[in-house]
């Protein structure tokens, strides 16, 4: 289990310590504007939310939440979004220390570990986060339709919770295209970096 430090409130832009590159490591490349260009990850999770929407109005003939309720559900996912960073952060490799905190200057959570790990854990740990919109959107599905206030808080959680892993997904895809299978992962305040 990685020891996962509290930073509390941290401007975006802190460097954390770092662990030493092998020589061989080699870049990651990532687009310029991360934050920008991983909008377009966010298409398909967003989709299938009304998918799910649409399906369970059309298998009931009514709209199947009162729509005031949504801005909960909205608020609810913000309120996770530390909860998201978290689970990032004991995704990380054992012994590892992760940094983990909020940056109200960007009105958003981090988690920071700079610890050499597989292919497989970078991934995972990309990905497990949107666990916090999978668990909603199931709910939102098996919800009765007279449930129409649950079902509005959980499909807009849902929504918000598949929809800020966006970068994440980015980077996961990012991880696929460039990393071979038996490759570590590291970061540091530049980047992420893999190395055999």
């Amino acid at each position: 289990m990685p020891r996962i430090q509290w930073m509390g409130n941290q401007d975006w832009n802190k460097d954390y310590p770092e662990v030493d590159l092998p020589g061989q490591a080699q870049m990651i490349e990532m687009p310029a504007n991360k934050m920008r260009v991983s909008i377009i990850y966010g298409i398909l999770p967003f989709l299938l939310c009304l998918a799910c929407l649409y399906l369970k109005k059309a298998l009931y003939g009514e709209f199947p939440f009162d729509k005031p309720y949504v801005f909960v559900g909205i608020l609810l996912g913000f309120c996770l979004i530390p909860v998201h960073e978290l689970l990032h952060a004991v995704c990380c490799p054992p012994d590892s220390v992760a940094y983990y905190g909020i940056s109200l200057n960007k009105f958003s959570a981090f988690c920071v570990c700079h610890y050499p790990m597989s292919r497989k854990r970078a991934i995972v740990m990309s990905l497990l986060p949107a666990i916090l919109g999978i668990i909603p959107l199931i709910l939102f599905c098996v919800f009765p339709i007279s449930w129409k206030i649950p079902s509005a808080i959980c499909w807009a959680a849902a929504a918000f919770g598949l929809l800020s892993p966006s970068p994440d997904y980015m980077d996961v895809h990012y991880i696929l295209k460039q990393v071979p299978k038996q490759a570590y992962i590291q970061s540091n305040n530049s980047g992420w970096f893999w190395y055999k």
